[in-house]
């Protein structure tokens, strides 16, 4: 469970994106990439290359751009400075005499088959429109683009169900939420505060009210993930007070351990200090309400639960859009799209969960719900720290 755990990010899959600027002869890119996925470049060989210059090279040797057949003649490749965490590299193209027709795009393809590229088209500052590359489609058509097209509903209604089927993190979160849930009611009643919760820090992300620090947010939804778990084990149970203040201790250690070798900022140390507050009061109150058996108060903490556990999602959902310009659009159809996607994903992954769970029922080990409580834990537990620390 462990090893699969390494490979997950929060809600996405191996992405990049890139920003294309049309002129009468030429074509100017700016990719960016999380550091993260430039490492899988990495080999016994090239170790002390810095992530800019490693990059930099294989998308030279990746990207073509074409004009009527004739290769276009790169000008320059340059890095710029990125956000945080992300590495952005400019390419520069001149076809000569006519327009740039098609991009041959295929950087960590090679590597990361999966691996997931969105590209937008600009001419004279106006969004034309965006494109998906992926490894067995790596042409993009720059002729096919047209303005009548940019930013539509079933393109994000598409990257939302995308960002769900890649989301490991998210299914984990999701599967950790119908074992605390129990029943079908209960289940539907935490996925709705689930998802009212993400819409509205997604929907304030992107529009800019609030902006999150993408570490913390990575690490928080692990965190997420191992207190739905760990609360399946411990509502009603005795021991569950020394277990609500180990978590509080635990997610305290975390932080001044990051901050001490500086993976995060002080200010970012403090959030630990919240975060480790509220899963010890979660916990604490889940048992209270289980042992005096008030199911009126079970159900008022499953959907504000919910709801705050999905503020942290959202904002892992948004990380991804807000990165590749969405700022700059026009936000409903997009958002809309978007988040219908997401939800639409979510419901298939929980109705084939509980599908299964009712058919093989009579079939399953009656310790196989703690086995997976367990297993969700120990892969949240991980989350948690590698995301902190890295």
């Amino acid at each position: 469970m462990i090893t699969i755990a390494s490979a997950a990010l929060a809600h996405t899959r191996s992405e990049s994106f890139s920003h294309w600027h049309l002129s009468e002869t030429g074509i100017a890119g700016t990719v960016t990439i999380p550091v993260r996925e430039v490492m899988a470049l990495y080999d016994g060989g090239n170790a002390s290359i810095s992530p800019q210059i490693l990059f930099k090279t294989h998308l030279e040797e990746s990207t073509q751009v074409f004009s009527l057949s004739q290769a276009c003649t790169r000008t320059s490749s340059t890095s710029l400075q990125a956000a945080s965490g992300f590495v952005s590299i400019e390419l520069q193209y001149d076809c000569q005499i006519e327009a740039p027709d098609r991009l041959h795009y295929r950087a960590l393809f090679a590597i990361a088959p999966a691996h997931v590229h969105y590209a937008k088209l600009h001419r004279d500052g106006l969004l034309l429109n965006e494109a998906l590359i992926t490894d067995s489609a790596d042409t993009l058509q720059v002729s096919d683009f047209n303005s009548d097209q940019s930013w539509s509903f079933a393109a994000f209604f598409k990257i939302g169900l995308a960002h769900i089927a890649g989301g490991i993190d998210h299914i984990a979160f999701l599967l950790g939420l119908l074992l605390i849930a129990g029943s079908v009611g209960r289940s539907i009643v935490a996925v709705t505060g689930f998802t009212i919760g993400h819409s509205i820090s997604l929907a304030a992300a992107v529009l800019g009210y609030v902006r999150a620090d993408g570490q913390l947010v990575e690490a928080f939804i692990g965190l997420t993930v191992a207190l739905v778990a760990i609360e399946f084990f411990v509502r009603g149970e005795r021991i569950s007070k020394s277990v609500a203040f180990a978590t509080l201790f635990f997610t305290w250690v975390i932080g001044a351990i990051a901050f001490s070798v500086s993976s995060i900022s002080l200010i970012s140390s403090v959030a630990y200090t919240g975060i480790g507050i509220f899963a010890a009061c979660y916990l604490l109150l889940s048992t209270a309400i289980s042992r005096a058996n008030d199911q009126r108060g079970a159900t008022f903490l499953l959907v504000t639960t919910t709801v705050c556990f999905g503020l942290i999602h959202g904002f892992g959902f948004a990380g991804f859009l807000m990165e590749t310009g969405l700022l700059g659009a026009s936000l409903f159809v997009p958002l809309l799209g978007f988040n219908l996607g997401v939800e639409v994903g979510q419901l298939v992954i929980v109705a084939l969960t509980l599908l299964g769970a009712n058919l093989l029922r009579r079939h399953m080990h009656r310790l196989l719900p703690q086995y997976a409580a367990a297993g969700l834990c120990a892969i949240g537990v991980f989350w948690f720290v590698e995301r902190t620390i890295a």
